[in-house]
């Protein structure tokens, strides 16, 4: 057992790591793929090797112990470093294994005593020196060692109870390293301390193992060299020394022997006067382990009674000032196992075949061993000759293309432990062998006249290899016999007309070897012995109309050589009656009446003996009670479910029910259908029912004409929902909307009256035009489910699609309205349910202007008289309103556009007044003169179309009066002016 692989484990694993730098402590990467489990044991088996990195299958071997001394941080990588820890006696072991001898195992320690002993030989010389005489004194004596390195990684020795152990250096030519270095090792101190070492590690009181010495190779590479470096870094001084204790090479003992003894061996040797203190303990031990253990605090240690196991043992020794611990590995192997010689069996031992068979096999695989045989080896000892001699290595043998002989074969074994048995298995191989043919001509027949033929078989007659030819002959002893003899060389032979007597037949048949057999069979034909057959015509029948046939059955008529006829008679009972198939076993007989009839039966056999038989039918007249027509029920429904059924199963007569017959009441609605010839059958099936009661009446009928009638009624409501049902028009034809769109659609409806599409029940999707569906549904709102009215929803649609885009809906809305017509039309008429129009009764009409410009519904708001009347007077106003306006439109073209100006008219009488004097134009005539009475005229920059204005006028008000009256401009008021009279 491997004390590296039984104590290394794993101490911490750290998932997503990697290293920043591929610095000093890298030791090797493992060639091909690698698992976790096949890297950690490279690193186990590697004494320098700490932890391990493995990147998917790649395994690389490092000598640092922490992460930082790693340097190696988190990454995004799938990199895992682990780090091992194995047991002191492992590393113990390593160590012993790695440096292999005792002088480098003290220059490894550094402790002040085996310094001292450096000191002594060669005080004068550096630690550079001392290194390489210690290397060189190592290398003596082997050839080998120049070629390899040795490397000592980075450790600091620290003093505790149980110091640590330095890393395990790696020796020359070692095979774990994936590059072989060349060159001589230098030795390289650390840059962190300055200077150089002391000749005399004992003079400065520095323990040279607390210094972190590298010995890394000088490698030679063409021209390159590299210079030895030296970086030593001090410690503060040791107070204990360290000793350097081994407790010798691993031991192994096997069972019997179950006692050792180990000692303890200490460098530097105790000073004059002072002894070691020595203690012993055991590390691991096996589970059964009870043994005995003699001189725990002594030099020697004696060990007994010891049970298979590993046992790892630690001995501290302790002096004045002085510690050192060493360790050892005791192996118990078990009492070796005394091997038995396998067992060689062969089945079978001897066996025998025949040729054509050429081939077989003998099987060795039932061999036995106390541990496992490992070979067969098969080898013909004996044998006809051959081109070649059979040998095999396989458990069974298999053989082929074997010749007619004897052979012996022999199966040697070898088991594990190289113990052979031997044995041997014989085979003949015999010739071919042809039996001569078995003839086999049957049993002996006997057959009775007047049967005269027969078949005799000749194929149960057998060979090894197959019979060629058959061949019948007659007996001699038979020769007087006559008869017909057909296939007489085949297998079977045919014999007809044959006489009484017997026959005997030779059946000779012949093998491919031409050998014969020969086997006879007799015929006895026996003379006839007819008997008269028996007739039966069955049991007596008794039938009651209206079933007016039978079946007369005369199948168990028997006779011993075979019925040959059968004849069906009437010979009693009344006329018309008709038998079908009278020449058969079986007759039938049809269109019997009531009375007794008897019915003779005749059979013959071949030689025309015959027997007779009767049966009688009697023929009972028919008891009929009328059938009893019932319905299950009325059936009443409620619209939109306009489907329906009538059962009249549960009608019933006595002998059946042959037809039924629903018939529609006269004051049934006529709408509705009656569904795949219901009519006619026990349940009626109805659709397309309408509002209202229907009465339907079933007849039922038997098979004598007897008839029954039941009367049920179907009772139609209204639908609930039906003033809440709202009707849409969509431009698609019924056959492409699919259920997708409906439902995409019916969320479309949703989103426009602010419902969700589950409170949106349609109730009807049907053909409205070929190219137009008709959708109807109502709306009912969340709990507790109210139903909104229907001409609300209806005005809520058509004002949303108003508001919305044209394309807001899948399917173009060319119309919505309520599915009953709602309108009062005003209370002067009704409104037509198909068209969603007022039908306005005599004397009232429709109101345009609010079907045009108001809200659009359909009235009967305006009575035709007062739209008469009101029509009358507005042409007439219209007419005068025309008049009028042409009139004005003529005077405004007579009249022509002047300014008025006003002066101060001279006074020419006692009385003053004032004249407005037109300016005149030329051309421009007065047709009346004035008359200049004013002292004063007037001038004015506003144009007027009027002459004069006096006080008397605009006292009485009438200053405007010239602007309608029917004096023209320019014209004076011819009136006679009072002394009083103020004159403008």
């Amino acid at each position: 057992m491997d004390p590296s692989n039984a104590v290394c484990q794993r101490s911490s694993v750290h998932f997503g790591f990697g290293f920043r730098t591929m610095n000093s402590h890298f030791l090797q990467l493992v060639a091909g793929p690698q698992t976790l489990h096949s890297c950690q044991a490279s690193c186990c088996q590697t004494p320098l090797c700490d932890a391990f990195w493995l990147h998917k299958k790649s395994c690389m071997l490092t000598t640092c112990r922490t992460l930082q001394e790693c340097n190696a941080a988190k990454t995004d990588s799938e990199g895992s470093l682990v780090f091992i820890k194995r047991s002191e006696s492992t590393l113990f072991h390593l160590r012993q294994q790695l440096v292999g001898h005792k002088n480098v195992q003290d220059w490894m320690k550094w402790t002040p005593a085996t310094a001292k002993v450096f000191s002594r030989r060669r005080r004068s010389k550096g630690p550079l020196q001392r290194v390489k005489r210690e290397r060189a004194k190592l290398g003596a004596g082997k050839s080998g060692d120049n070629e390899g390195v040795l490397v000592i990684p980075t450790a600091v020795t620290t003093h505790k109870e149980t110091p640590e152990v330095e890393k395990p250096t790696q020796l020359p030519n070692t095979p774990s390293l994936s590059h072989p270095i060349t060159g001589q090792p230098s030795l390289v101190f650390s840059d962190n301390v300055t200077g150089a070492l002391p000749e005399d590690p004992v003079a400065t009181g520095h323990d040279i193992s607390n210094s972190i010495v590298t010995i890394i190779p000088n490698v030679i590479s063409g021209n390159s060299s590299t210079q030895p470096t030296t970086q030593p870094t001090s410690t503060p001084a040791a107070v204990t020394n360290k000793l350097v204790v081994s407790a010798g090479d691993s031991v192994e003992v096997t069972l019997p022997k179950n006692e050792v003894q180990l000692n303890a061996f200490v460098v530097p040797e105790p000073p004059e006067g002072k002894t070691y203190t020595y203690d012993w303990r055991l590390i691991t031990h096996p589970t059964d382990y009870s043994g005995e253990m003699e001189g725990k605090h002594s030099q020697e240690l004696k060990l007994s009674k010891l049970t298979a196991g590993l046992y790892e043992f630690k001995v501290i020794v302790k002096g004045e000032n002085a510690h050192g611990e060493g360790f050892v590995n005791v192996t118990v192997n078990p009492k070796p196992r005394v091997n038995q010689p396998p067992t060689a069996i062969v089945s079978p031992r001897y066996q025998e075949i025949s040729l054509p068979t050429t081939s077989t096999f003998i099987d060795g695989s039932q061999s036995t061993d106390d541990e496992k045989i490992v070979s067969y080896y098969w080898e013909e000892l004996k044998g006809p000759l051959r081109e070649e001699k059979v040998t095999a290595e396989t458990p069974v043998l298999k053989l082929s293309n074997l010749v007619p002989g004897n052979y012996t074969f022999r199966l040697t074994v070898t088991d594990s432990d190289g113990a052979q048995n031997s044995t041997t298995a014989n085979l003949t191989v015999s010739k071919a062998v042809d039996y001569p043919p078995v003839a086999n001509a049957g049993a002996n027949q006997v057959i009775t006249l007047p049967k005269n033929s027969i078949v005799l078989f000749g194929n149960l007659s057998t060979d090894d290899h197959g019979i060629v030819s058959y061949e019948w002959s007659l007996s001699p002893s038979s020769k007087g016999n006559v008869m017909e003899m057909q296939g007489v060389r085949t297998a079977n032979l045919q014999l007809s007309a044959l006489q009484e007597g017997d026959y005997t037949f030779h059946l000779t048949v012949t093998d491919s070897a031409g050998q014969q057999s020969t086997s006879e069979v007799t015929v006895i034909v026996q003379p006839e012995n007819n008997k008269p057959p028996e007739a039966d015509a069955g049991p007596d029948k008794e039938l009651t109309l209206p079933v007016d046939s039978t079946t007369l059955d005369g199948s168990r008529s028997t006779d011993d050589q075979g019925i040959s006829s059968y004849l069906w008679e009437k010979t009693k009972g009344p006329d018309g009656v008709k038998i079908t198939n009278s020449n058969s076993s079986t007759a039938t007989v049809s269109g019997l009446q009531v009375g007794t009839y008897e019915f003779t039966l005749t059979v013959k056999d071949e030689r025309d003996l015959q027997s007779q038989s009767t049966v009688s039918v009697i023929v009972r007249e028919e008891i009929n009670k009328p059938p009893v027509a019932k319905i299950a029920g009325n059936v009443v429904i409620t619209l939109p479910s306009n489907t329906a059924e009538l059962d009249g199963t549960k009608s019933f007569d006595d002998k059946g029910i042959v037809s039924y017959q629903w018939e529609r009441d006269e004051g049934s609605p006529a709408a509705g259908e009656v569904l795949n010839g219901s009519d006619c059958h026990s349940v009626l099936f109805l659709s397309n029912l309408v509002e209202g009661i229907y009465s339907f009446h079933l007849k039922v009928t038997d098979a004598k004409g007897e008839t029954d009638s039941d009367r049920a009624t179907v009772e139609v409501k209204p639908d609930p929902m039906k003033n809440n049902l709202v009707e849409m028009i969509l431009d698609v034809n019924v056959s492409h909307l699919t259920e997708r769109q409906k439902g995409m659609f019916m969320r479309q409806i949703g989103v426009l009256l602010g419902v969700l599409d589950s409170d949106i029940i349609v109730q009807k999707i049907q053909q409205y035009t070929e190219q137009s569906t008709k959708v109807v549904f109502y709306v009912q709102n969340q709990p507790p489910h109210q139903t909104l009215k229907g001409y609300q929803v209806a005005s809520t649609l058509r004002n949303e699609l108003h508001k919305q885009q044209s394309d807001f809906l899948i399917f173009k809305a060319m119309e919505i309205d309520t599915f009953t017509c709602q309108l009062n039309c005003s209370f002067h008429g009704h409104c037509n349910s198909l068209t969603k129009r007022c039908i306005c009764d005599p004397f009232w009409m429709e109101n345009l202007i609010r079907r045009q410009f108001g809200d659009g519904e359909s009235n009967c708001d305006w009575s035709v008289l007062y739209v008469i009347i009101s029509s009358f007077v507005f042409v007439v106003a219209l007419g005068l309103l025309i008049w009028c306006t042409i009139c004005c439109c003529r005077k405004k073209k007579g009249k022509p556009k002047r300014k008025s100006r006003y002066k101060i008219l001279e006074g020419t009488d006692d009385q003053d007044h004032m004249e407005l004097k037109p300016n005149l134009k030329p051309g421009v005539k007065l047709k009346v003169p004035t008359q200049n009475t004013s002292l004063m005229h007037s001038e004015s920059e506003i144009d007027s179309d009027e002459n004069t204005y006096t006080w008397s006028d605009r006292e009485k008000g009438k200053l405007l009066r010239p602007q309608n009256g029917s004096l023209r401009n320019g014209q004076a008021h011819h009136k006679i002016k009072t002394q009083r009279e103020e004159v403008l």
